[in-house]
C-alpha cells in the first residue's frame, strides 16, 4: 500500500508540472508541422512525415524522462519532505521504487497522448499505422524506463544540473555504443581500447531499442528482437534501480 501511495502521489505532482506540458506542447507542434512537410518535400513524402513525427515522439519522450527524473529525489530533499518520509516506518526501497513507478506513469501517459495524436494525423493522411509503429512505441517505453532509472540514480546523490549532465551523457553514449565499440577495436592505443570497452560494457546500449527505420518504412520488427531488447531493458533497469536504492539508503537524513 505504501508503494502505490507514493507512486500515486508522485504521479499527481508531476502530471501538473507546467514545464511538462510545455514539452508536450512543442511535441504537438512538431507533429502537426510534419504534415506541412508533406506538401513541400520532394521524394517519398509519407516516409518523411512518419520519420519526423516518430522522431519527435522519441526526442520529446527522452527529454521528459531526463527532466522529470533528475529532480525527483532532489526536490524531496530540498523541500525537506524526505525527512518526514524516512522518519516513518517506510523502507527506502519503497520510496525510490514508488517514485519511479509514479514517474513512469506520467511518461507513459504523455507518450500515449502523443501516440494518439500521431494515429489521428496518420488516419487523416496515410491510413492506419503499421504494427511496427506500435512496437516501436513499446521499445521506446522500455528505453525511457531505463533512462529514467539512471536519472533517479543520479538524482539520489547529486544536484539537478549534475544529474542532468550525467543522464545526458548516458543517453548520448548509449546511442553511440556500437560506434564506440567499433572505434575501440580500430584504435591503436591499448588504453583507448580498454576505455571504449568499459564504456560499452558498463553503460547501456540504447541502440538495441532503436527500431525507428523499421517503423518508418512499415517493415516488421522480429519478435526475437522485441523479446531480447525488452528483457535487456527491464533487467538493466532493475540493476540501476537497485543501485539507486543502495545509494539512497546510504544517505544520512538525520
Amino acid at each position: 500500500m505504501q508503494l502505490w501511495a507514493i507512486a500515486a502521489n508522485t504521479y499527481r505532482e508531476n502530471i501538473r508540472d507546467r514545464v511538462l506540458y510545455s514539452i508536450v506542447f512543442f511535441a504537438v507542434l512538431v507533429l502537426c508541422a510534419s504534415l506541412v512537410m508533406e506538401e513541400i518535400t520532394i521524394g517519398d513524402q509519407d516516409k518523411v512525415v512518419r520519420s519526423v513525427a516518430l522522431g519527435a515522439i522519441r526526442a520529446f519522450g527522452s527529454v521528459m524522462s531526463i527532466f522529470l527524473g533528475i529532480g525527483l529525489v532532489y526536490r524531496e530533499i530540498e523541500k525537506k519532505t524526505v525527512y518526514t518520509i524516512v522518519s516513518k516506518p517506510i523502507a527506502r526501497w519503497v520510496f525510490i521504487v514508488g517514485k519511479y513507478l509514479g514517474l513512469m506513469g506520467v511518461i507513459v501517459t504523455m507518450i500515449a497522448l502523443m501516440a494518439g495524436l500521431y494515429i489521428l494525423l496518420m488516419l487523416t493522411q496515410q491510413g492506419p499505422p503499421a504494427a511496427s509503429v506500435y512496437a516501436s512505441w513499446w521499445m521506446l517505453t522500455v528505453e525511457l524506463g531505463l533512462l529514467t532509472a539512471w536519472a533517479i540514480l543520479f538524482s539520489s546523490y547529486s544536484a539537478p544540473i549534475t544529474a542532468a549532465s550525467f543522464s545526458i551523457a548516458v543517453f548520448v553514449i548509449g546511442h553511440l555504443a556500437d560506434d564506440i565499440w567499433r572505434f575501440g577495436l580500430q584504435a591503436e592505443s591499448e588504453q583507448v581500447r580498454q576505455f571504449a570497452g568499459v564504456l560499452y560494457w558498463f553503460l547501456p546500449n540504447l541502440s538495441v531499442f532503436n527500431v525507428h527505420d523499421l517503423a518508418v518504412h512499415h517493415l516488421p520488427i522480429p519478435v526475437e528482437q522485441l523479446i531480447g531488447a525488452t528483457g535487456y531493458g527491464l533487467g538493466y533497469t532493475v540493476v540501476v534501480l537497485t543501485l539507486a536504492v543502495w545509494v539512497f539508503s546510504g544517505r544520512d537524513f538525520k
